[in-house]
């Protein structure tokens, strides 16, 4: 027999959260088969079966926080007794594996109880307490117990019946769960204006462990460190219309070259004459770091993250515009590991997809600089002293004031522009 234990994926990480069991007890499972989901407070990723056998049972239901390296689970062989001690953390377990549960004394006895001679999980028994439900007018498969989906199901009948047919219309229609509504009607009936009052009603939504974290950084950040932010409209006409000539060659470089893989690459060249703005303060001492690991800041439908290309200063404009669509790809997909995350030195956010022209970036800590910069935007500018058509573009720049001060800002910034503004100076550096 095999426990599976909450996994740690990284040095820092406390306690994970599952999100969902990719099997059921009595499923087959193979060694390094992905068999649960989980989110910690960087990353959300498939967690691996540490065994074969078949998943003997679950201690934790999903959706459920708990610390790392704790018994989650067991594996084994078909008839294996789970240990007597295992805490009551019941998972409910599905009707369509509950012959796999009866077949297995020693996992049945552990999820099922009789309350007034009725069989039932201890979840299905906790719900019927809470909710008021008598165990024995619950409908039940013969032969089973009363499971969690169960108490659930008749609990949905009742209340169904408990409301009027305009009240389930604009329950419906607003979007809210009729079986979370009291009615004030008589005999407890759910009237319209009850849906009305619940859909006005605020709503908590609980943080997620990869929000707590983002909310636990950013306000560290600000607490700890002197940040500055300075900005400047540019030029970056010459550099799109650099862009548009590396997309009609994407065939020959083996890559469709972006406005943010120019972006990238120009910052870290910048870095080569700039070192404090690849650097952190550590008590007394200010540490620049010979390589630039660059953060990318990408926004995905579970929060901001932030992957890492690590040595991306030896690396050529093709080898960044492939890393960096790497990077973001397995972000969106929720696929990065905890090293992708780690040991950044610079960070580089754009928030040129979005109607934004002007932004303060916070500065991730231990960092000593980030750079934001806004959508590209066509305006009437002046170049060569005549009124034109210009694509411009304002760079941002955050800056810890205790590492470097306005006047190394203005130079980083000057430098960028330069770079940006006649972009074949980066691109020979």
């Amino acid at each position: 027999m095999v426990e599976i234990f909450m996994p740690k994926a990284g040095m820092d990480m406390k306690e994970g959260h599952l999100i969902r069991w990719l099997k059921n007890v009595g499923d087959p499972v193979e060694l390094d088969e992905p068999i649960m989901e989980i989110e910690t407070d960087k990353i959300t990723m498939e967690a691996e079966a540490p065994g074969t056998g078949i998943l003997l049972a679950k201690l934790i239901e999903d959706g459920t926080t708990v610390p790392v390296l704790q018994t989650i689970g067991y594996i084994g062989q078909p008839g294996e007794k789970v240990p007597d001690n295992i805490p009551v953390v019941q998972a409910e377990v599905s009707l369509d594996v509950a012959e796999a549960v009866d077949s297995t004394p020693s996992v049945a006895s552990l999820v099922t109880s009789a309350v007034n001679g009725v069989p039932a999980t201890p979840y299905a028994k906790k719900m019927a307490d809470e909710r008021g439900i008598d165990l024995a007018s619950v409908p039940r498969h013969p032969g089973l117990p009363v499971f969690g989906k169960d108490v659930a199901s008749a609990l949905s009948q009742n209340h169904q019946s408990a409301a009027t047919p305009l009240a389930r219309k604009y329950a419906q229609a607003k979007g809210v769960d009729i079986q979370e509504v009291s009615g004030s009607g008589v005999g407890g009936k759910i009237r319209k204006e009850d849906v009305l009052a619940a859909a006005q009603s605020s709503n908590r939504i609980p943080l997620t462990p990869i929000r707590k974290a983002i909310a636990r950084n950013m306000y560290n950040s600000l607490q700890s460190m002197a940040q500055t932010s300075d900005s400047v409209e540019i030029d970056v006409t010459e550099l799109v219309a650099l862009r548009k000539r590396l997309v009609e060659r994407q065939e020959l470089l083996g890559t469709r070259i972006t406005v943010n893989d120019l972006l990238s690459y120009a910052a870290v060249k910048m870095l080569r004459t700039h070192p404090l703005a690849n650097a952190s303060l550590d008590g007394d001492e200010i540490i620049t770091y010979p390589y630039v690991n660059l953060g990318i800041a990408v926004a995905t439908d579970y929060g901001l993250t932030s992957p890492v290309i690590h040595g991306a200063d030896c690396m050529s404009l093709v080898e960044m515009s492939k890393a960096v669509r790497e990077m973001v790809t397995r972000a969106r997909e929720r696929r990065l590991a905890a090293s992708d995350q780690q040991d950044a030195t610079f960070t580089l956010t754009n928030m040129g997809v979005f109607p934004v022209d002007n932004f303060n970036p916070i500065l991730p800590a231990p960092q000593s600089c980030i750079v934001g910069f806004g959508r590209c935007v066509e305006k009437p500018a002046v170049h060569d002293g005549e009124i034109c058509i210009r694509v411009r573009m304002v760079l941002s720049v955050t800056y810890d004031h205790r590492v470097f001060d306005g006047g190394e800002v203005g130079s980083i910034m000057a430098t960028l522009k330069e770079y940006l503004e006649t972009p074949e100076l980066f691109l020979v550096q």
